[in-house]
């Protein structure tokens, strides 16, 4: 896919609120994706913030709320698309009211450590530029990863960063 830079940047912000269950999770999936699309993101850089987002929730459902999909998870996904030397950016702030947990025990297992399960928070830390988990005022967690962009200019495509004819 190759895209050119619009002269100025558009932004978008979306803010949902759903239940910390799972069939939401190909929902949030897909519009996480397709508002990256919407920004000029390739498809595989889009899957992959696409895979952090559902790691986060997923964990938030599991860890934070044990299993339970009456609780509510308030996500807000504000993406801005290149323009003019300017990167696209993607941030997705998550926050729940789960019990707060101590962020020194957020982190993965041991990579090396072979098993199923267990490298949700590896693979967020691996694919977003920024990940931070810090307490909500009056209880609840949140969670903020941002993922950015090269920055481009005219014909080039955004994925690859190749100058296209």
């Amino acid at each position: 896919m190759s895209m050119k830079p619009k002269a100025t940047p558009s932004k978008i912000i979306v803010r949902l609120t759903v239940h910390a269950s799972p069939i939401w999770f190909s929902t949030i999936r897909n519009l996480v994706i397709n508002i990256c699309r919407n920004c000029g993101i390739c498809d595989r850089t889009s899957g992959s913030i696409a895979l952090a987002l559902d790691e986060a929730v997923s964990n938030i459902h599991r860890h934070g709320y044990h299993g339970s999909s009456d609780e509510l998870i308030e996500i807000q996904i504000e993406a801005m698309q290149a323009c003019n030397g300017v990167p696209w950016k993607v941030k997705i702030c998550l926050e729940d009211r789960a019990a707060q947990i101590d962020l020194e025990k957020i982190k993965s297992r041991d990579i090396e450590d072979i098993r199923p399960g267990g490298l949700g928070v590896y693979l967020i830390q691996s694919i977003m530029d920024h990940v931070d988990w810090s307490y909500r005022e009056g209880g609840g967690m949140r969670l903020v990863l941002e993922k950015y962009g090269d920055p481009i200019s005219e014909n080039v495509d955004v994925c690859t960063g190749k100058t296209q004819d």
